[in-house]
């Protein structure tokens, strides 16, 4: 192993060599100015080409770390099991469409445990990306579909709710085979129609009907402020958040 030289022995030779640069031209400068003067040119076309160079390499080195800090935001954008948006991206495209009405749906997974006892977690996670295809089938150009966390995801359009409730209906209609596991696509959707710009609120009420809809059995329902009543400061009603009792229901393509 070469040893390292010393702190002391760097500045030593640092100021030995910068002794000799200076006695050189000194001498140059009592003995020949033209070679001096060809000395300081040569010296500063040297140093421009030194400052170029790591002129140079900083800006590679910004720019890798440019595409590295995208690279990084685009991860933290997107839902890695189901390659969907995430909420915040879901949250700020609403707050994008403030002036203009949005049709939202919540969409909420039925006995996605029962899913993971069954077929294990990473048969979850591809029974959810299997929930996610179908929904983004479901889109329209300029639809956003989004997983907001767990077994939720939401679709936002511009679309008439009843279309929607249409389209997505029809999607859900078919099961997902998984190996040697056919597993029927049981969900809750509630959709609402609202302003836009208030991620609260359209995630809120949504919320609401889509709890309606697990505890009626019905698959869809449209939000009714008579019926569910008005989103919480959070958007979700907590006494009843987690309950399930939807189980085994099929769609209603009649929605």
């Amino acid at each position: 192993m070469i040893p390292r030289p010393s702190v002391a022995a760097l500045r030593w030779t640092s100021v030995i060599t910068m002794s000799l640069v200076e006695a050189a031209a000194l001498h140059l400068l009592l003995v020949d100015r033209d070679a001096l003067a060809a000395v300081v040119a040569m010296f500063g076309i040297a140093m421009l080409a030194a400052q170029l160079a790591l002129f140079n390499e900083r800006a590679v080195r910004a720019e890798r770390r440019a595409e590295e800090l995208e690279g990084e935001l685009e991860v933290a954008r997107t839902d890695p099991v189901t390659g969907l948006a995430v909420r915040r991206v879901a949250e700020q495209h609403l707050r994008d469409t403030a002036g203009s009405d949005v049709t939202v749906a919540l969409i909420d997974v039925d006995d996605l445990h029962a899913i993971n006892d069954a077929i294990g977690h990473d048969g979850g996670d591809v029974f959810l990306a299997a929930v996610a295809e179908r929904l983004v089938h479901a889109a329209e150009p300029g639809d956003l579909v989004a997983r907001l966390g767990g077994d939720e995801f939401v679709l936002i359009t511009g679309r008439d709710p009843h279309e929607l409730a249409r389209g997505l209906s029809a999607a859900i209609t078919q099961p997902v085979t998984i190996g040697s596991a056919t597993l029927p696509m049981h969900v809750s959707i509630g959709i609402c129609r609202v302003a836009g710009g208030d991620p609260r609120i359209a995630f809120g009420c949504s919320d609401l009907a889509m709890f309606t809809a697990k505890w009626q059995g019905s698959v869809i329902e449209h939000y009714d402020p008579v019926r569910d009543g008005v989103p919480l400061s959070h958007g979700v009603r907590p006494s009843v958040r987690h309950r399930d009792r939807g189980s085994g229901r099929r769609p209603d393509s009649s929605a």
